[in-house]
């Protein structure tokens, strides 16, 4: 809002001309005498002029919207969202995204600075922030503002770095750019007044006219050419970042870092906010179009979102394929691997947690096959099904693509899964989808038509198809008439095309309605008694007869913000008044946490079905239950791949007991436990540790309808004191890669005693899992 200003006339303007007002009849009186002129100030300054100092400081703040508040939005996101903070952690010192970063803030942090100079320097008309009453404070404001934004951007986050005993040297490059750049803006007036008249710079910089207004501060009228040439310049530089993000997105992405990519991104705004909408709108019409993209968002948001599951442009050829019940695909497993009445039957519960659950459910899974290997068993012969949750389920799927590549291959013995989940999984899957994000998605949020093409979404997904087969090259090369890439088939292809001697592990990919806050799973089997909501139930309506693989995955792990919640559509649209049935969205899925992270409540609908269909029961030794199609309940095996950080009360079946009915213990209802502030932080709190309790509890549930302990076996991530954990963020750098394959691969760590302790739990249920490999070779 524009308030307007009334200023003093120039010392050298002519006295205002007045029109004489008329006199009342009667004798003249004596002359008015002219009021005594102002003495004028001893340091020749004009008069005070007529602005508050708070009502200057609001109007020189609003004309710095963007450059003030994103600079501060920038500092807020980076260290105050776990997930922002993680990135930063997964930076290897040295590498190139890291001098990506230290680029791009620089960059971040030059452009807050010139830009609020500039808005600050020019005398907009009419002039939106007038003559304070108290002149040092409006000059001191313009001067130090844009100093402090500097000062106020690179010393918190360089002081997180700096906090840190790994990145110290990342904390120390950004501290030096700080301080450079901050000696530069308080040094660069001295600097350019020293420069002489006519030289090629003061030419270049346009000097020889602007050196009185440069002394002095004061206010311009126009905007200088060489500052036209820079904000110009900063302009191209983003939009040739966008196209190079929409040409080439993953090496693009990558190459610059999700850090680096978020720094550009909002530098790219303060530019295009500050000038653009800012500056040229104040002096081509004199009215700001600050708010504009604020109601362009709220104006458009009915109209342009593409956020879609199994959008028709990017989905898959062939259509999910008939799935047969759990007890049919029981009956073909007993058939197949289990008629012999002894090997035992592995179900496995993936929990969730990005990056993090990717790499330990995947690794783990893939260790334990090369174990078996190793014996002359197959492991994945045994594992039934596997149910995942958000990471837990790009993990689950990883394993058995690994295993379906490994029969593809040219040459199978060099085809190990080991190294092929581990290559696919610890790849940065990241930074495509943050680039996505903050330019492509992002544009689409102002702009009143929707464009499949620029959903966030796509990005994580390709990513995804696009890695495996880059996986599949360096590893596994595969035979020449080898099938598609599984990732961007159908959900169901894995196992459609399974023969009837190789058995796969079924997948259940779980994910979260928002709208109803329920448990939806996408799965290779049907659950007539099942709880959860089935999304490829024909009989729901649902578009989703093309859903790939990837799509599958992601819609368990769309990790907020990065992955946006995305509408599932009918196939005809609904139109029922009366009960509020209008539309064509049937819901939204989120990540599947949102429900229970732990993966189990699935695996305990499937024991349920198989429980009312006869196909699961307590069986004497003469029922000869194999040949009738019927589980033995003892032979019924629970795999725990659980990737928090885990002390050693964190294990539900401590030491790995082998009596099948030993019940499991909750280590921590013992400790005390206490709120911070709890007025405050107990609702939120309450929340989001409710849910983590709800999964702890569906676990100890399906741990004793599975038999007990001693048909468990927990592969938990063992904390180390004082070892940051790996991130959740999609991207794991090489430490915590090494850290990770080291636990499983049983190396204790170094010199600490109290990590060992939980490394030990996870060494004991390692062995029970090895017991289990030597029952499959019976």
């Amino acid at each position: 809002m524009l308030i307007p200003v009334v200023y003093p006339p120039p010392d050298n303007a002519p006295p205002p001309k007045f029109s004489p007002l008329p006199q009342p009849p009667g004798p003249p009186g004596p002359p008015t005498p002219e009021p005594p002129p102002e003495p004028p100030r001893q340091d020749g300054s004009p008069p005070d002029g007529d602005v508050p100092r708070t009502l200057y400081l609001l109007r020189v703040l609003w004309l710095c919207a963007f450059p003030v508040g994103i600079l501060i939005a920038g500092v807020a996101v980076l260290l105050g969202l776990e997930q922002a903070r993680e990135t930063l952690l997964s930076l290897e010192v040295g590498s190139g995204q890291t001098a990506a970063l230290v680029f791009s803030f620089g960059l971040w942090l030059l452009l807050a600075w010139y830009t609020s100079r500039l808005l600050l320097d020019r005398r907009f008309k009419p002039d939106s922030l007038g003559e304070c009453t108290h002149p040092g404070f409006a000059q001191g404001l313009r001067r130090w503002l844009p100093r402090g934004l500097v000062v106020g951007g690179g010393l918190p986050v360089s002081a997180f770095f700096l906090m840190q005993s790994r990145e110290r040297l990342i904390g120390v490059a950004l501290l030096a750019v700080t301080t450079g750049l901050y000696v530069f803006v308080w040094k660069r007036r001295e600097w350019l007044l020293r420069l002489d008249a006519g030289s090629f710079l003061a030419r270049c910089l346009a000097l020889d006219w602007r050196r009185e207004a440069i002394a002095t501060m004061a206010r311009e009228d126009r905007m200088s050419t060489p500052s036209r040439v820079l904000v110009a310049a900063v302009l191209l530089l983003q939009w040739a970042l966008f196209a190079a993000l929409l040409a080439w997105p993953e090496a693009t992405a990558r190459a610059l870092g999700s850090p680096a990519l978020v720094l550009l991104a909002m530098g790219s705004w303060i530019v295009f906010g500050g000038i653009l909408l800012t500056y040229v709108p104040k002096a081509l019409i004199r009215i700001p179009l600050t708010p504009l993209p604020l109601l362009l968002f709220v104006a458009f948001a009915p109209l342009n979102d593409n956020h879609v599951v199994a959008n028709p442009d990017s989905s898959a050829r062939q259509t999910i394929t008939p799935r047969p019940t759990a007890d049919a695909w029981l009956q073909t497993w007993l058939r197949t691997v289990g008629a012999d009445g002894k090997r035992p039957l592995v179900l496995v519960a993936s929990a969730g947690g990005a990056s993090r659950a990717a790499y330990w459910s995947s690794a783990s899974l893939a260790r334990l096959q090369a174990l078996g290997e190793a014996d002359g068993v197959n492991f994945a012969d045994s594992v039934f099904a596997i149910s995942g949750t958000s990471g837990g389920a790009l993990g689950a799927a990883t394993f058995v693509a690994a295993l379906d590549a490994r029969r593809q291959a040219a040459n199978a013995t060099t085809c190990a899964p080991w190294q092929l989940v581990r290559n696919f999984t610890g790849q940065d899957h990241l930074a495509t989808p943050v680039g996505a994000m903050l330019y492509a998605d992002l544009a689409q949020r102002f702009l009143p038509v929707a464009f499949a093409g620029a959903d966030r979404s796509l990005a994580l997904e390709d990513v995804w198809t696009r890695d495996w087969q880059r996986s599949l090259n360096r590893l596994c090369t595969p035979r020449t008439d080898a099938l598609p890439n599984p990732w961007g088939e159908a959900m169901t292809a894995l196992h459609s095309r399974a023969s009837e001697t190789d058995w796969l592990p079924l997948l259940a990919l779980n994910t979260t309605a928002l709208a109803r806050g329920r448990r939806v799973y996408q799965a290779d089997f049907l659950l007539p008694t099942g709880d959860g909501l089935d999304l490829l139930d024909p009989s729901l309506g649902l578009d989703v007869e093309h859903l790939t693989l990837a799509q599958a995955v992601h819609n368990s792990a769309r990790f907020p913000y990065i992955s946006p919640a995305a509408a599932v559509v009918f196939k005809e649209a609904h139109h029922d008044e009366e009960t509020g049935d209008v539309g064509r969205v049937w819901d939204r899925l989120g990540d599947g946490g949102y429900v229970e992270s732990s993966a189990t409540l699935t695996l305990s609908d499937l024991l349920r079905d198989l429980e009312a269909s006869g196909r699961l029961r307590n069986c004497k030794p003469e029922d000869d239950c194999a040949h009738q199609g019927i589980l033995d309940r003892s032979r019924l095996r629970l795999l725990l791949l659980v990737n928090s950080p885990s002390q050693v009360d964190d294990w539900l079946c401590r030491d790995a007991p082998q009596t099948p009915d030993a019940q499991p213990v909750d280590g921590r209802r013992y400790r005390a436990r206490n709120l911070g502030l709890d007025e405050v932080s107990a609702p939120p709190l309450g929340i989001l540790n409710s849910n983590g309790a709800r999964g702890r509890d569906s676990t100890v549930e399906l741990i004793k309808r599975i038999g007990g302990c001693g048909q468990v076996a927990e592969l938990r991530l063992p904390a180390v004191p004082g070892q940051r954990p790996p991130s959740m963020n999609w991207m794991l750098n090489a430490a915590s890669r090494d850290f990770i394959d080291a636990a499983l691969l049983e190396k204790p760590p170094a010199g600490n005693a109290d990590a060992g302790l939980a490394q030990a739990q996870l060494n004991l249920h390692l062995r029970q899992a090895k017991l289990w490999l030597q029952q499959m070779k019976h």
